[in-house]
């Protein structure tokens, strides 16, 4: 015995009536409610659909859902932050490591040559602070967007939002701006290029996180899910 498409959609309700909002878990713990339901049914085919999946249901334990959704999310947070990491280590091997040398060196002689130091990497700091979150909300308003029009909401999106959790790591550009002693405008050369090697690297993070991760992980979940290239 196989599920029919009203019971598979019923199954779908079921899960959303549980608060499993994001339709890409959705769609695995249909998958696996399903199998477990005609499990059943090949031992015991007089079994009920719905006594049958409040059995299914069970098995997930006092919790429900609520520990699949976070195992998925840490998942997928973990995995985006190491296709981060894979991708920035890429820029300290030839030939991109020129390019990182030649940004740091650049903004290295910008805060030599200028003595206004501390206001470029105050500046540089609460853009570093500030990006991150114009992403969040650009992104918070097309999940809005995709929702309202498709009656979908997806967890890559969300975590694609945060940048695998990555985007908090940028408030430490506030820290600076609120400790730092603007009083004290003359640093070493050694403090300038600590500080341009700091800022260049983060902002390199940043810009893979943005524009380089975040897409590709999205165009993976288009591949799988031929809805999500409709949203």
């Amino acid at each position: 015995m196989t599920l029919t498409k009203a019971q598979i959609e019923q199954l779908y309700t079921f899960t959303q009536k549980h608060f499993v909002d994001w339709y890409d878990v959705q769609i695995e713990l249909v998958d696996h409610l399903a199998n477990g339901i005609e499990q059943q049914w090949q031992k015991s085919p007089e079994v009920p659909f719905n006594d049958a999946l409040n059995i299914e249901f069970k098995k997930f334990g006092i919790m429900g859902f609520s520990d699949v959704i976070e195992q998925k999310t840490n998942a997928l947070n973990t995995h985006y932050r190491k296709l981060v990491w894979n991708y920035f280590i890429g820029y300290f091997k030839l030939p991109k490591i020129l390019l990182t040398t030649f940004f740091i060196w650049i903004y290295y002689s910008i805060l030599t040559f200028m003595n206004i130091e501390f206001w470029v990497i105050l500046t540089s700091c609460i853009g570093l602070t500030i990006v991150p979150f114009v992403f969040m909300y650009r992104q918070k308003k097309r999940i809005t967007a995709v929702k309202k029009v498709t009656g979908k909401k997806w967890l890559v999106d969300a975590v694609v939002m945060q940048l695998g959790g990555i985007m908090y790591f940028f408030n430490i550009g506030m820290y600076v701006a609120i400790f730092t002693d603007p009083s004290k405008t003359t640093m070493s050369n050694t403090t300038l290029l600590i500080a341009a090697i700091i800022i260049v690297l983060l902002a390199l993070v940043l810009y893979v996180s943005i524009f380089v991760v975040a897409p590709q992980l999205r165009a993976h979940v288009a591949k799988q899910h031929t809805v999500y290239k409709i949203s």
